[in-house]
């Protein structure tokens, strides 16, 4: 995203207003307090400062800008700050692809419209008619109450060929259009019939509650027991997560996401109070579905029936998992003392281990408990991986040991962490009876490839700040600075973006610099290629020199910003003296002592030789 865009939005946004929605602001000096909103505190520590349009909690030390706290408050990442303050601001985001045409626009608005028409349809004749009476029976059966059925939308479709159409027909909706939205069927020899009837139906929202397609469980024997809309301009099951309209706060909130196969899981899980449930409608995990949470979540979980059929559906959800979390690129010297780049798992996935012969709605029904703990004790998807690949008894066949070597090897090769991948190492090489330098290396090597740097080019910038030049050295030379990245504090950036960056590479700890922008969003890379672009062209520095330079820029950013943060301080301590506010006094005092002990490097111990000024300070 331009800078110049993310400038305009902090030219706008007014940070008082804005937090003064969550905290209860009170005028201090040129500044205000209040109680954080990060931490529990009964004596206030948090304080806005409008002059630079910055926070900062002198308690927990959390700080920033408007899209700092926009992203801390909402548990959000930068690109969704961003979305929220645009919105507020009226700035205009440049779209990241074109936009589609006008005709299109329409046709797809009308297509919401009908599927939206249809949904409240279903509800009717679920609620309010004769027709739906063996659909209510089957819900208070598999007993879902009428308050969760209704936030889902559960409708019923009549058993009827055309009651849909007839309904639709008298608000001049045209069957053809309805066999577009994949709500009818034509006939070979001319006209059309509804999809679904006699079913149970579940409305599909994508993540911002829109009705884009259905699903329909059958209440007698027809088949196949669960019907879906098939595939239109607006709806593809493999791209869509079912209930991720009604859980997305939560993941965002707790970090993790648990994913269900079928529509009634998810249902039961959010009656019973777990709202971070999602279901993959039935079907093998699809990349699409994990591109749709893997930004808001630490964590996978895979609660899928524990039968044959769910354990295998397991593995084909676990082997997309690998492909669409596996972003991120490691250099790894080969034999030959050359570089290749694995694929490294960032993501924590792990399996939920249900009871034998148990569904999730099932198990969450009977035994809420049980599932509570299931999910609150997961197995770590390697160990699954071993369980149900290689299995506990070993072999002796030298040919299959070979085969499960070979498949294993990849899923290993992709874990970042050395001591957790040796660990797993040992123990297939125990469960193979084989040598444990043989493990990696089976199977075939992930194929070379080279990630493009980002050309440095000159720019019209030839003083870039502290924290823009401090972040250019630390992406340009990760493995150099690797030392100082953990001594870092995100308490010190005002730039949200960089917040995002460093905690990253702190995570991460990447090697090169294709390997740190692998690691980012779309919208933090491209900050993350302006930032490299600021330093330019540069000669080869010996790694001493460039760390000092980093130090040096790391030092003179500390310096800022205890220096701004005294002088705000120090004015309002002087106009609580000449208001004679006692409070005022204490308070600023307290917080100046803060400020003392969080940089000490600039106070240092008193000489016992010379007056020292700090003598007079209280």
């Amino acid at each position: 995203m331009a800078d110049d865009v993310v400038d305009q939005i902090r030219e706008r946004v007014d940070i008082v207003e804005l937090i003064g929605q969550h905290v209860n602001l009170r005028k201090s000096g040129r500044n205000f307090t209040g109680l954080c909103p990060f931490h529990q505190e009964k004596t206030p520590s948090f304080v806005v400062f409008p002059e630079n349009q910055s926070f900062h909690c002198f308690g927990c030390g959390a700080g920033g800008d408007a899209f700092g706290f926009t992203m801390q408050i909402e548990h959000i990442d930068f690109r969704g700050a961003l979305e929220q303050l645009s919105a507020r601001t009226g700035v205009a985001l440049r779209p990241a692809t074109p936009p589609p045409p006008p005709d299109e626009i329409e046709r797809h608005d009308r297509l919401l419209k009908l599927n939206n028409g249809a949904a409240n349809w279903f509800a009717y004749v679920l609620w309010q008619t004769s027709q739906g009476e063996p659909a209510r029976q089957i819900l208070e059966r598999r007993g879902v109450d009428r308050t969760t059925a209704e936030r889902f939308k559960l409708g019923y479709a009549p058993e009827s060929w055309d009651a849909l159409q007839v309904y639709m027909a008298k608000r001049d909706v045209k069957p053809e259009e309805l066999v577009a939205a994949g709500l009818a069927i034509e006939r070979e020899g001319g006209g059309s019939y509804d999809r679904f009837r006699a079913r149970l139906i579940f409305p599909i929202h994508d993540k911002d509650g829109r009705v884009i397609g259905f699903g329909g469980r059958a209440l007698g024997d027809a088949q196949p027991k669960y019907l879906n809309s098939p595939q239109t301009p607006i709806f593809d099951k493999g791209a869509n997560l079912y209930g991720l309209h009604l859980a997305q706060d939560a993941i965002r909130r707790e970090r993790e996401v648990v994913v269900v196969e079928g529509y009634m899981d998810a249902i039961a899980a959010h009656q019973f109070g777990f709202e971070n449930v999602v279901a993959s409608m039935g079907t093998a995990l699809t990349s699409a579905q994990v591109r749709l949470v893997r930004r808001s979540v630490d964590r996978i979980l895979l609660a899928l029936d524990s039968d044959a059929a769910g354990q295998m559906a397991t593995i084909r959800g676990l082997d997309v998992l690998r492909e669409g979390l596996a972003e991120a690129d490691r250099p790894v010297p080969d034999a030959a003392g050359l570089v290749r780049f694995e694929r490294t798992l960032k993501t924590d996935i792990r399996i939920v281990r249900l009871p034998s012969g148990k569904d999730p709605d099932e198990l969450i029904r009977k035994d809420v408990a049980a599932w509570r703990q299931a999910v609150a004790a997961p197995l770590p998807l390697i160990d699954f991986y071993l369980d149900t690949v290689i299995g506990t008894e070993p072999t002796n066949d030298p040919q299959r040991k070979s085969e499960l070597a070979r498949r294993i090897a990849p899923v290993l090769r992709e874990v970042s962490d050395r001591i957790i991948q040796a660990h797993y190492v040992s123990e297939v090489a125990r469960r193979l009876q084989i040598d444990e330098r043989l493990v990696l290396s089976s199977g075939n090597p992930i194929p070379s490839k080279r990630l493009r740097l980002p050309e440095s080019k000159p720019t019209k910038r030839t003083s870039p700040s502290s924290e823009e030049h401090l972040f250019a050295l630390l992406l340009r030379h990760p493995l150099i600075l690797t030392p100082l990245l953990m001594s870092i504090s995100a308490q010190e950036m005002l730039d949200a973006r960089h917040v995002e960056i460093l905690g990253v590479l702190q995570a991460s700890t990447p090697e090169t610099t294709e390997a740190a922008l692998a690691e980012l969003s779309e919208t933090t890379r491209e900050r993350a290629m302006q930032l490299l672009e600021l330093i330019g062209e540069r000669p080869l520095s010996y790694s001493g020199q460039v760390r000092r330079e980093a130090e040096e820029a790391l030092q003179r950013l500390r310096k800022e910003r205890h220096d701004y943060r005294m002088r705000q301080l120090m004015a309002d301590l002087a106009a609580a003296a000449r208001d004679n506010d006692q409070e005022a006094l204490h308070y600023n005092m307290a917080l100046i002592d803060q400020v003392r002990a969080r940089y000490p490097e600039f106070y240092p111990e008193p000489s016992p030789y010379f007056r020292d000024v700090r003598d007079n300070a209280s």
